[in-house]
């Protein structure tokens, strides 16, 4: 959501490499800025729940030479995450900016890499703790104590401790996503959305001929959804459960060549995000 409209000269948004967050409650959170450079080319928010380091790009701006703007990021009621902008110039020069909390933080309380990485550690130490029933803070969680866990505002499943216990080992070791414990018996569980790259994928790509080629050799054994997006991220072409392990695209489906953006999932899960160019040598 662009908030340029918004603002005014007047108002006192940080200018680039600051900006500003403020936390609106209710889990809407806005992080905006001023950009002082005429030659700015990209920029995007990135947000990390857990640590100064893991960061994840949630808004990519359409116009980053704008002087002033915005967005407008919905988050989990109570979590409180941090964020930060990178962005780039033209002639390719790349900067991060210092990160950020949504919340009413004084100057320099942010905290180091190492205090946000002790309090990650603090925090799977306690989720480890409380699914073998140790006592914590007075609070004891029997064998048949229920975690209910949500991805967002769903429930996703609702363990008891033993379960817990094995599911928690399985999303830490084998998946990129982090488990927050949002209070005794609710535990949110962060998908990890990859960032879109830009680089020759396996699955998606061009032919010789120019055509998009879909190649998944284990289409029949897994469920497979491919969205392609313009490079705004509007949805162009959704394809749902796709059975066969090698599609060609008529070009004429994407209306114009360029860039265009595409999202994979495999058994519900994103896969890859990338880009895949169509060259303009057609006529719809």
């Amino acid at each position: 959501m662009l908030l340029s409209a918004v603002f005014s000269p007047a108002e006192a948004q940080d200018t680039l490499p600051k900006f500003t967050v403020e936390d609106k409650g209710g889990g809407r959170i806005i992080i905006s800025w001023r950009n002082p450079y005429p030659n700015l080319i990209q920029l995007a928010v990135q947000r990390s729940y857990d640590s100064l380091k893991r960061f994840s790009t949630v808004y990519s701006t359409t116009s980053p030479e704008l002087p002033v703007n915005g967005f407008s990021d919905k988050v989990v009621p109570g979590l409180k995450p941090y964020y930060r902008i990178f962005y780039v110039m033209q002639g390719g020069a790349y900067f991060f900016t210092q990160s950020k909390r949504g919340t009413e933080l004084s100057p320099g309380s942010q905290g180091t890499v190492k205090e946000t990485d002790s309090r990650r550690d603090q925090l799977d130490a306690e989720l480890v703790d409380a699914a073998k029933g140790v006592r914590k803070d007075s609070v004891v969680y029997a064998p048949d104590h229920e975690f209910h866990i949500k991805i967002a505002d769903t429930l996703y499943a609702t363990l008891i401790t033993a379960q817990f216990f094995q599911f928690r080992d399985s999303i830490l070791t084998k998946t990129k996503d982090t488990l927050y414990q949002l209070n005794n018996d609710t535990i949110l569980l962060g998908v990890y959305v990859p960032p879109f790259t830009q680089r020759t994928s396996e699955f998606v790509f061009t032919d010789k001929d120019g055509y998009i080629v879909i190649k998944l050799q284990d289409a029949d054994k897994n469920r497979y959804d491919l969205l392609f997006m313009e490079e705004d991220e509007t949805p162009v072409l959704e394809l749902k459960a796709i059975r066969e392990p090698y599609l060609i695209l008529d070009k004429t489906i994407f209306y114009h060549g360029g860039w265009f953006k595409f999202e994979l999932k495999e058994n519900n899960r994103i896969k890859e995000r990338n880009r895949v160019f169509l060259a303009k040598d057609f006529s719809p």
